[in-house]
């Protein structure tokens, strides 16, 4: 009976494990190199689709590898006749959650939390938290922010696209946004009385920085840092 040669036994494996090694690491390489467009169409989200993208990496590439709380409101409901609900507007092959795994490839050092109502939107995975929250409650987000016990340093409203929605989503959640964090409020369309009335958004953040962008789906990005300023947003 021959013996097996130790050496050549221990060279194998040692092959193999950096070979496996090189695998993961150009898996990595492969993640960070895409741009944040390509992250959200790689994971089936519509955020690319609507424009979102350019005004997300001006805002945030030279942050993205720092260490952050990354929250979103409004996972996306795959349940259908509900409110939100991706059915019928994505493929059926869509997964709750895509936004959140593009913010977790993108924000690659931070924590990616996600907020909704609907049961089938509930995962961890990675660097990904998903939590039972009505952001148009003000109990309900508090008794989550009493359990997290953080501040968020980014947070996208994509719940529900009413404005009266959106405008109890920034109420109940920029007093848990650090100063000098970044709030956007996705999906304000056109007749909304957010866009009506924008002086509805100065009430609740008052004299903090804030604007509009884009022409079809608005967004409006506020940031947490008073400015002294007789303008009007």
């Amino acid at each position: 009976m021959t013996r097996p040669n130790l050496m050549n036994t221990k060279k194998q494996l040692i092959t193999r494990y950096i070979l496996i090694n090189n695998i993961f690491i150009n898996i990595k390489m492969t993640t960070e190199n895409l741009d944040l467009a390509m992250l959200f169409k790689k994971y089936g989200s519509d955020k690319d689709r609507n424009g979102y993208s350019h005004l997300y990496s001006t805002l945030f590439d030279k942050i993205k590898n720092d260490k952050l709380n990354v929250l979103e409101v409004g996972i996306g409901t795959m349940i259908p006749n509900v409110l939100s609900s991706m059915k019928g507007y994505m493929t059926d092959e869509y997964k709750p959650g895509a936004s959140l795994r593009a913010w977790n490839d993108y924000f690659h050092n931070s924590k990616i939390y996600g907020v909704d109502i609907q049961p089938d939107t509930q995962f961890k995975e990675n660097n990904i938290e998903t939590y039972l929250c009505d952001s148009t409650s003000k109990e309900s987000v508090d008794n989550l922010m009493s359990g997290l016990n953080i501040k968020f340093d980014v947070i996208v409203d994509d719940g529900w696209h009413l404005d009266v929605a959106q405008l109890k989503t920034l109420t109940h959640f920029f007093p848990y946004l650090n100063e000098g964090g970044i709030y956007v409020i996705e999906d304000i369309y056109p007749g909304s009385n957010i866009t009506k009335n924008p002086k509805l958004i100065r009430d609740i953040v008052n004299n903090n920085a804030h604007f509009f962008v884009g022409l079809l789906n608005n967004q409006c990005v506020i940031y947490k840092k008073p400015l002294d300023s007789n303008g009007f947003c």
